[in-house]
């Protein structure tokens, strides 16, 4: 383009306004012919040149300063150099000063340099005043209309140079620290630039490590005393001192974003609710397709059978496809918490119920109350709809919760909406702020709910029916929970209920027993029967023990996992209590029965005569001829013989005439040796 001209050809004009050749060509046609004079909101010059090229010769050139201030900026960068376009101001508002003031000169630039027509003119606007491109009044002077038209015209023509430039050194620091500090600390910049990198990370370091605002500023003003005392640096005027050393609070608020660190070491829920959220939706979600456990307390206060109050623990399952929540309420007579087995009876209820039934997924905290919920993979797998292969029946039915995610948990939202809008009007209500509870009058708390736990259900099943027919936007965009799964009842949708008996067996670990006289041990040693197991004759089967709670029945199967029984412990019958000898014969009647089923169930065989069968079936073995044949001598072989010694018989009827001689013989000698001490 060519340099500083004050007008442009089409085909540059074309270049500057980003359109096809033909088309400027056509709007200079048009403003030439007066056809419009208005183009993207400007009023173009445009004249005609006699050249080579258009039509019969004739050009057109367009008047720079007319075109509108966005293509005049884009002009002026094309044809300035690197330095003369870091000094130019862009933007809405130096376009208005420029506009504003190219108008005030406008009348002046008519007229020729040194013309009694232009000084005319700036006498005729000295000392008036306009309202400036701010709205302010603004008095023109006579060296200010000079310098303007001056500077317009060494431009040539550009109207950038009439807006305010850009400060040379813009976006370079000029002060250290503060203003104080750069003017009177007898150091060069380059150190007390040093020093402020330093103080910098001094104050940073103290952010994140917990410091508050005002702390920091006083360590950080004696830090920088320190520093510069280590510098050898010393102030003259000792009442400078306080004002040099004094650290601004846009210094420190600079750094405040170190706060994060602190918030993130010591408050990870604090943290956690600012951390960046992805955005899902339900709107695809068939009913029980995820479903969210947890556990939170109701606040109320519920009165104990000891006269002590406690608040009750809310079981939640929340299904997130239809906002719905299956609910049961566990309240403690004495201090304690959710137990596994609590938590695994609602959810067996859950899968018993057809308005739930058994979830696809189950998103579950990692509280030590859900241990069982790593038992429930197979089982949630009945759960699925059959559907084409697409990875997904790998992905685990139960995903636990990570830890301060409470916003990736629906339920929490629903705990918090219940208490705050619903269990607030039940008496005895106190809110969340536990160690500051709501309270009807100064310093007392309000009354515990004391109708009873089952009042107090039936209280809660009230609210919630009315939660689940209240509308609701978001997900649900006006409609209540019961309208949205009514519409999917409607669509076809059935729940997948389970038997409990079935359901509990995935919450059992498998023990091998031996079985001994139809019954199994199991802890404390004491025997557990069933009919099952006295009609089975193997030596062992497999216990199925619950992990997280006790038992009063144990399921029985076999090593191949075929269902014997439910066992039970057997029951002690006294000494002359009939029922023992009744429930004896029903056993080995149950047991004869088994036997002769069994027996009945294969071919009679006797084993004898097939063990005779089979050995006569088999060829005998028949000898070599004998390698050689010993002989024995009659002479010779006297000698080398020896008798037998008979062995010595005594019989009873000796064994005691022996007896009887020696007891005579002990007598004899007794009475000789007391009868001589007798005669001395």
């Amino acid at each position: 383009m060519m340099k500083n001209s004050s007008w442009i050809s089409t085909v540059e004009f074309a270049e500057l306004a980003g359109i096809h050749r033909r088309v400027a060509n056509r709007i200079c046609r048009q403003i030439s012919e007066e056809k419009t004079q208005v183009w993207r909101g400007a009023s173009l010059e445009v004249r005609t040149i006699d050249g080579q090229g258009g039509k019969s010769g004739i050009q057109y050139q367009v008047k720079v300063s007319s075109l509108p201030m966005l293509l005049q900026d884009r002009l002026n960068a094309l044809q300035s150099s690197p330095e003369d376009v870091l000094s130019i101001r862009f933007g809405e508002q130096a376009q208005r000063e420029r506009n504003w003031k190219y108008d005030v000169i406008r009348p002046i630039l008519e007229h020729p340099k040194h013309s009694a027509g232009r000084e005319a003119e700036i006498n005729r606007l000295k000392n008036t005043q306009k309202l400036d491109w701010n709205g302010k009044h603004r008095l023109l002077t006579k060296s200010t209309l000079y310098r303007w038209v001056q500077e317009f015209e060494a431009s040539g023509g550009s109207v950038h140079v009439l807006a305010r430039g850009v400060r040379v050194d813009k976006g370079k620091r000029r002060v250290w620290v503060s203003k104080q500090f750069t003017d009177h600390v007898p150091l060069d910049m380059e150190m007390k630039k040093t020093i402020h990198a330093d103080l910098k990370t001094y104050v940073q370091g103290l952010l994140a490590g917990g410091a508050q605002f005002k702390q920091t500023l006083v360590l950080a003003a004696e830090k920088l005393k320190e520093i510069c005392k280590a510098y050898g640096a010393v102030i003259g005027d000792p009442a400078l001192i306080g004002t040099v050393f004094r650290v601004p609070h846009a210094f420190v608020q600079e750094e405040m974003h170190f706060k994060a660190v602190y918030r993130h070491n010591r408050d990870r829920k604090a943290s956690e609710d600012k951390a960046p959220r992805i955005r899902r939706t339900t709107k695809n979600l068939a009913p029980m397709e995820i479903v969210v456990m947890d556990v939170h307390h109701i606040n109320v206060l519920m009165t104990r059978e000891d006269g002590s109050t406690a608040t009750p623990k809310l079981l939640a399952f929340h299904d997130i496809a239809t906002n719905r929540v299956y609910w049961e309420i566990v309240f403690f007579e004495e201090r304690g918490g959710v137990r596994n087995a609590d938590v695994i009876h609602a959810f067996v209820n859950m899968c018993q119920d057809p308005a739930f039934g058994v979830p696809q997924f189950l998103y579950v905290d990692n509280g030590s109350e859900y241990g069982f919920a790593d038992d429930l993979e197979d089982a949630l797998k009945l759960g699925c709809k059959v559907s084409a292969f697409n990875g997904e029946e790998d992905r685990n039915r139960v995903i636990r919760a990570r830890a301060y995610n409470a916003a990736a948990k629906h339920v929490e939202g629903w705990f918090r909406q219940m208490n705050q809008q619903y269990f607030r009007h039940i008496q005895g209500w106190i809110d969340d702020d536990r160690m500051n509870p709501k309270r009807p009058a100064m310093g007392k708390l309000p009354a515990p709910f004391n109708h009873g736990f089952d009042a107090f259900c039936d209280t809660v099943r009230a609210y919630v029916r009315a939660y689940e027919h209240m509308p609701q936007k978001g997900a649900l965009k006006g409609k209540s929970p019961a309208m949205a799964f009514k519409a999917h009842v409607e669509a076809g949708w059935k729940a997948t209920v389970l038997d409990p008996e079935s359901l509990l067996t995935v919450f059992t670990r498998p023990e091998t027993r031996v079985v001994e006289k139809h019954s199994i041990r199991v802890k404390g040693g004491e025997p557990w029967v069933c009919d099952g197991l006295l009609e089975y004759h193997g030596r062992k089967v497999i216990v199925h023990i619950p992990k997280y709670h006790g038992f009063s029945a144990l399921l029985v199967t076999d090593e191949a996992g075929n269902h014997i029984g439910i066992a039970t412990r057997d029951e002690a019958y006294d000494v002359l209590d009939a029922r023992g000898a009744k429930e004896s014969a029903r056993r080995k009647s149950l047991r004869n029965k088994s036997l002769t089923k069994l027996a009945k169930s294969v071919p009679h065989i006797d084993a004898g005569a097939e063990l005779v069968a089979f050995g006569e079936k088999q060829l005998p073995v028949v000898p070599n001829e004998p390698d050689g044949v010993i002989s024995v001598t009659g002479p010779a072989s006297d000698g080398r013989a020896l008798l037998p010694v008979s062995a010595i018989k005594n019989s009873r009827q000796e064994r005691d005439e022996e007896l009887r001689r020696r007891n005579a013989e002990v007598s004899r000698i007794a009475e000789q040796f007391f009868g001589g001490r007798k005669a001395s």
